[in-house]
């Protein structure tokens, strides 16, 4: 937007004394594409709502789209009456129209605020104030109270923890928690106002949606003070915003979870990161972090929304944090909260400010601009001027620590063993450091930790990393002597006896640790010997090494380590994550014995969870022991895993598994069994294996007319527990209709193993926007699967209209679904190969998808999955890609179907689910008793059960009744911005964002391709939220 001023206005504004210039723009918006989300359900009024989500300002009213420009702002929203509008700030009046039809909330936030932290909110909510913490107020959609009641109920802990954890107030005088249906997100974080997920609400009798809704609250909250009031300088200091917010909110987790669920999340972060960066490469988090004037080496390596993936932003999170981490471990957790400290310290002294040169969406001019770039500097994070401040207050210069690792890429791999060398009485150890990707990155050189557990006691020993290959002579302690029990002081200060008859007597170390502590963002691999695993996991008190060597006796089976990994599951001192890796570690061992029989986990599984006088009958459920409850949900699923020499499951599996399903007796339990329902029949689904063929006869290319008639017992009964359990959904569905997902993927891998016929149909049939959204999630998935077997156009084209016209997170859902799972890739041949596929996929990142940048990279990343940096094979070879958008082309092949086909062979009628309505009941299962559906093999829907075609869907498209709003200015006589949702949008695609080049250069006898694009990038509108 280009606002050319006359000079004598400016003359008459006073510009040459320096005062400022207000510019008012009156605008009209309508039928918004993105930045805005309507939720329209067609049965019921009262759900009707609209929110706008992630940084998408620009979307929806004139502003300046940047970090470095937050200034005060005044909302105004007219609503219907019977509808409430929350936003940022403070609600200042409440006006009721002259007619008193309509009302109008008007909000003022006095804290300097960039244009991308502002949203709102507006729908008939239930208001819940917090009756603890009264500045904070809670939004649900009616008939979720109850459930919002339960969910809120700590959010108060958390404001209290971080304000005493930062040492600082919280910035903003309220706050206020609004949850919607159909989010494009989890959370997403405006200034004092975050907008959740329904599906994050549930009530007292589930279990496992607790944690995960308190880990997404806390870090809704923690973004509040880095992301919304502390903001990032530019792009490039985007990872500091994002890190610092994970990091506290990390430590909340491990305020409520324990230190042991803290260091293993911290674990599994670790190897997330470093798995992503061995199969791709990362870009830098800031390659400029100590010079403000370099530039990037190349565009890979320059971060921005509009070029970077979604998973790879995910990743990038993931490394901000424990680069973050890293640097507490250097500085210290005192010294290193001094520094948050201090930020916040000094933005406050901005946010006091008065209003008086600081107008909402404006910039002003002259010497007042400079006044306000001054004021607002402090409200700015940089990473020059963290590493500065950093030096000030802890006086450590962490200038080589970020070069090493947030001006580069890469993470370090190393390979380690060692050896004891008995007349020196020493330890020789070996670590190899893997050379640096081809993406970026550098050798890792810096000081290390290693720990040696020996005889006396654990000596750590600091080594310094130079070069590639380095070996190392460390000192030992204890000597050699001949018994066979000893007392082995460990590092904890705990002292055990350990049975030294089976270790090397000519040894006195019991195993070795690189990096115990995880201060170093690397991948490690220790070569040791089998007996020193088993030692590590017997002795040592460290979750994190027990997984390591849990892991590492995959390698070892033997009649040891399966007798060792079963008393890791027996007993419950260890983590009960530790425990179901050994599960786990259990099944593979069992599967690769030649010996080894799955009676042993049936029997680790009947001795926990069976009755004291017959183990073979499950006891009542009791879900009252979370830790047992969760390793009670995971052994069948490893049980599940377990393939005799064939390949093939044993049959006692599948009948242990069904025995599991139909005995299972909630009637005493105060909590849900619809998660444990599920997670069996997840086992279920897990334990088929493919149909072993007679000659030439295959279900799947149609070689059975009946193929119901052919499957085998085992396979009949697993789909009649499928289908029951379906039948019986519809009369008491679960939380998040866990057991309809569960059952979806029974059918799912019956036929992706040949047990029956590939029918798309039946998912189909569960994507309509009257199911819930993991319904939808887990049929869409199924296609997916399907497509990549079948390799059938229509059901490429049906998940392509998905993706066109579906809800934005489903549409990005299926995106992902697609890249894990192409339908093709360029090294293969398929029909689906097609130049309507091609020009599809173009037009969408060039044109349709221009209002959302994550689902055009998504769109992105499924051509790199398909095509590569290739030309595709359907287009002409040699000249180029050249792909005229505005000639349709016909496709007739690509067209979606008008009807959905009939249900052949397994008719399988679909449950409705209002979106907006409240969330399924947790209802328990009845004490097993008549049954009240069929058992047989066909699930027909009964009489009074509408179509699908008749079922009522949501309507995107919004009706004239919804609420329009108004934004104004500070100054009290500014005319308004109003936005009404009707018509067409007037917005064109975003200015600045980069689109696929149409100019390729190919060499024919190699056949690479430079991809050129004159196309600027635009660097505004960073976006710090999840």
């Amino acid at each position: 937007l280009v606002v050319k001023v006359p000079r004598d206005v400016c003359d008459m504004g006073g510009r040459s004394e320096g005062r400022p210039m207000e510019i008012l723009i009156e605008f009209s918006l309508e039928q918004p594409k993105g930045g805005v989300q309507f939720v329209v359900p067609s049965s019921d009024a009262l759900h009707t709502h609209v929110f706008s989500y992630g940084s998408s300002s620009r979307l929806w009213f004139p502003c300046v789209d940047s970090y470095s420009q937050p200034c005060h702002w005044t909302l105004s929203f007219t609503v219907p009456l019977n509808m409430t509008a929350v936003s940022c700030g403070d609600l200042t009046e409440q006006l009721l129209s002259v007619d008193g039809k309509k009302k109008t909330f008007q909000y003022s936030l006095s804290v300097p605020t960039a244009a991308p932290c502002i949203g709102f909110a507006i729908g008939s909510f239930t208001v819940y104030p917090d009756p603890v913490m009264h500045e904070m107020t809670h939004f649900c959609l009616p008939g979720l109270l109850p459930a919002l009641k339960h969910t809120v109920q700590f959010v108060h802990e958390t404001f209290g923890f971080y304000e005493e954890l930062l040492g600082s107030r919280f910035p903003h005088s309220s706050y206020k928690l609004v949850f919607v249906d159909k989010a494009y997100q989890d959370q997403c974080s405006f200034s004092s106002l975050g907008i959740f997920n329904t599906n994050l609400l549930h009530p007292p009798q589930v279990l496992d949606q607790v944690p995960v809704t308190r880990k997404v609250i806390a870090h809704a909250i923690a973004q509040q003070y880095f992301g919304c009031y502390m903001l990032p300088h530019s792009w490039s200091d985007w990872w500091l915003t994002v890190g610092i917010a994970q990091f506290i909110a990390g430590l909340f987790t491990r305020k409520c979870f324990g230190n042991t669920e803290y260091q293993y999340w911290i674990t599994q972060e670790q190897r997330k990161v470093c798995k992503y960066e061995a199969e791709h490469t990362l870009p830098p988090l800031c390659e400029k972090a100590l010079d403000e004037a370099a530039t990037p080496t190349s565009p890979r390596h320059l971060f921005h929304p509009h070029l970077t993936l979604w998973r790879e932003e995910v990743v990038m999170r993931c490394k901000a944090h424990l680069v973050l981490r890293m640097i507490l471990l250097r500085v210290g957790h005192d010294l290193l909260l001094q520094v948050f400290n201090k930020l916040l310290t000094l933005a406050s002294t901005t946010g006091s400010l008065t209003t008086g040169t600081l107008t909402s969406g404006s910039v002003t001019t002259g010497t007042s601009s400079k006044d306000h770039t001054s004021r607002t500097a402090n409200l700015l994070l940089s990473t020059s001027g963290f590493v500065k401040l950093i030096l000030t207050v802890s006086g450590k210069d962490l200038s080589h620590f970020f070069r090493q690792w947030v001006a580069r890429s890469g993470v370090p791999r190393f390979h380690g063993s060692f050896a004891y060398l008995r007349k020196k009485n020493i330890l020789e150890l070996k670590l190899l450091q893997d050379p640096p990707s081809r993406g970026g990155g550098s050798k890792f050189v810096g000081p290390m930790t290693v720990t040696v557990q020996e005889f006396d006691g654990c000596f750590s020993h600091s080594i310094q990393i130079e070069d590639s290959t380095t070996t190392y002579e460390l000192p030992c302690h204890s000597k050699i002597r001949k018994s066979k029990k000893r007392k082995v002081p460990l590092c904890h200060g705990e002292e055990v006896e350990v049975d030294i008859s089976n270790l090397d007597s000519e040894m006195p170390v019991l195993w070795v640790r690189v990096d115990p502590e995880c201060q170093w963002l690397m991948s490690m691999f220790m070569e040791q010997a089998d007996i020193v695993w088993q030692c590590m996991l017997r002795y040592e008190r460290d979750a994190c090494a027990q997984l390591q060597a849990i892991e590492a006796l995959q390698e070892f089976p033997s009649s040891l380590s399966l007798d060792l990994l079963k008393e890791t599951v027996y007993d419950s001192n260890f983590f009960y994550q530790v425990r179901i890796q050994a599960a786990k570690s259990l099944a593979k061992l069992v599967s690769g014995l030649a010996g080894g029989s799955v009676t042993l986990l049936i029997g680790v599984f009947q001795k926990l969870f069976g009755t004291a006088a017959y183990p073979s009958i499950v006891r009542y459920n009791d879900f009252s022991d979370f830790a047992s409850y969760l390793l009670q949900k995971a052994l069948p699923l490893c049980i599940a895993t377990v393939r005799n020499t064939h390949g093939q499951c044993p049959r006692e599996v599948a009948s242990f598994i069904t025995d599991l399903l139909n005995y299972s007796d909630n009637i005493f339990n105060k909590f849900s069994d619809g998660h444990y329902v599920g997670s069996l029949l997840e086992a279920l689904a897990a334990s088929i294996a493919p149909k072993v063929t007679v000659g030439t006869e295959s279900v799947q290319n149609g070689g059975s007319s009946q193929p119901l008639l052919s499957l085998s017992h085992d396979m009949q009964e697993i789909l009649q527990e499928a289908v029951q359990f379906l039948n019986t959904e519809k009369l008491l569905p679960s939380y998040h209709y866990t057991i309809t997902v569960s059952c979806l993927r029974v059918v799912h891998a019956l036929q992706k193993n040949g047990h029956l016929p590939l029918d798309t149909s039946i998912f189909k049939e569960y994507t309509g926007s009257n199911h819930f959204v993991l319904v939808r999630e887990a049929a869409l998935s199924a296609i997916v699967d399907t497509v990549q077997v079948g390799q059938r156009e229509e059901d490429l084209s049906f998940l392509l209209d998905v993706v066109e016209n579906d809800d934005p997170a489903v549409r990005l859902s299926v995106l992902g679904m697609m890249v894990r799972s192409p339908p093709f890739t360029r090294r293969s041949e398929s029909t689906l190969n097609c130049t309507q596929l091609v020009e599809r996929l173009w037009e969408l990142m060039c044109s349709k998808l221009s209002h959302d940048t994550r689902l055009r990279n998504a769109v992105v990343d499924l051509w790199s999955a398909l095509y590569g940096r290739l030309t595709p094979t359907c287009m002409p070879q040699g000249l180029g890609l050249v792909i005229d958008l505005k000639e349709k082309v016909a496709r007739s092949s690509m067209a979606s179907p008008t009807t959905t086909p009939a249900v052949q062979d397994l008719n399988i009628a679909t449950h409705t689910y209002r979106q907006s309505s409240s969330i399924p009941a947790v209802l328990p299962h009845p004490t097993p008793a008549a049954p009240t559906t069929p058992t047989c093999l066909s699930l027909a829907p009964p009489s009074s059960t509408p179509s699908p075609s008749s079922l009522p869907s949501l309507t995107l498209t919004p009706k004239p009744t919804l609420p329009s709003f108004t934004l104004k200015r500070s100054a009290s006589k500014s005319p308004s911005w109003e936005a009404t949702p009707t018509g067409s949008m007037g917005a064109g695609p975003e200015e600045g964002e980069p689109r696929p080049s149409k100019k390729h250069k190919a060499d024919r006898r190699h056949k690479k391709h430079k991809h050129k694009s004159k196309q600027k990038h635009s660097t505004q509108g960073l976006s710090p939220h999840s």
